[in-house]
């Protein structure tokens, strides 16, 4: 409820208008998505994005914000530029489908500049990653009990309630999946998956990988940047360095051959690198690393770290512009 007060109070316009001016000066914004999906599509997931809120909130960023590409970002953040406006830098992670059903036809009617990290062997194989294919079988109508203490993990209880504390469950068994080994988690999902059935229930949306031909498609936008994102979306960080490696050159390579242009640009899959994993991006020919530290990138960030934001289903238009300038713990006490 407190928060609640907090939202509604500081998004009001004037007040807004002043703390991002204090805030942001100097600073660029960038902000994470990975999937769009029209309103009425079903889904309880929170990457994925509803189209009217994608549209909202990219309009507020118009009127508040210089929205350019990633490149342009770069070069401009070199450069003194006090007193213009903040800018704004659109990325999405992974890859779906959605991105070009969904987002294309908007990227061209806004002009709106993008830049789209793909994971690539989901494209290469037409199969989902282990956490889209969780959350896709998690999509039914009935309450779902997953007790997985045998292998390590909790009691579970999906579909009790729709809408975002449904999400709240899901991502908690999410993050409690990705603590554990590439190979042991790929079979207990395996586990799961088999308990309750391969994809979503009928009604349901999913999340599905682009095809070849569609991000093809993406590339030939001239306001679309194609990233990699790496070829197994592993948490890195877990990988030995030859394994990593591989995955970090191979996403690379396999985009420069489906899209006919340079991938200079890379997302770390879950946000997590460390030293020994920004080296090995940075030797493999890339001009920059994204990650998912949730604050304004400033000068002077490495470029093997520039921070991004991460917007998501169940964020209000206030929750939105709030998060542009930094989250409401910032304006709570006992979280600053």
């Amino acid at each position: 409820m407190l928060k609640e007060l907090i939202y509604k109070s500081v998004a009001q316009e004037p007040l807004l208008r002043y703390w991002q001016k204090a805030r942001l000066l100097g600073r660029t914004i960038v902000l994470t998505y990975h999937e769009l999906a029209e309103d009425q599509e079903n889904i309880d997931a929170w990457t994925v994005v509803r189209k009217s809120n994608f549209i909202d909130q990219m309009r507020y960023l118009r009127r508040h914000f210089n929205v350019v590409s990633l490149d342009d970002a770069i070069t401009r953040m070199g450069k003194a530029e006090e007193g213009k406006a903040p800018m704004a830098v659109i990325t999405f992670d992974d890859g779906d489908s959605g991105n070009c059903r969904v987002l294309l036809p908007l990227i061209k009617s806004m002009n709106l500049p993008v830049t789209i990290f793909v994971a690539t062997r989901q494209i290469q194989e037409q199969t989902g990653y282990w956490f889209d294919r969780l959350i896709n079988a998690l999509q039914r109508k009935e309450t779902i009990n997953l007790d997985l203490r045998s292998r390590g993990l909790g009691d579970y209880v999906i579909n009790r309630r729709r809408g975002s504390h449904n999400w709240n469950e899901i991502e908690r068994l999410l993050a409690d999946l990705k603590n554990m080994p590439p190979d042991f988690r790929i079979d207990t999902v395996n586990h799961i998956v088999h308990q309750i059935g391969e994809g979503a229930q009928s009604g349901f949306a999913q999340i599905l990988p682009l095809s070849i031909q569609e991000l093809q498609e993406l590339a030939a936008c001239p306001l679309v940047t194609i990233g990699a994102h790496s070829h197994c979306h592993n948490i890195l960080t877990q990988l030995p360095d030859d394994e990593m490696r591989d995955s970090v050159v191979r996403s690379k390579e396999l985009l420069e051959s489906w899209t006919g242009k340079a991938v200079e640009y890379f997302a770390y899959p879950n946000g997590d690198y460390d030293d020994r994993v920004a080296r090995i991006v940075r030797v493999a020919g890339f001009k920059c690393a994204v990650a998912t530290t949730s604050r304004p990138w400033r000068r002077g960030d490495s470029l093997f770290a520039i921070p991004r934001i991460s917007i998501g289903r169940y964020a209000s238009l206030g929750r939105f512009k709030i998060n542009l300038i930094g989250g409401i713990n910032q304006f709570l006490p006992w979280k600053r």
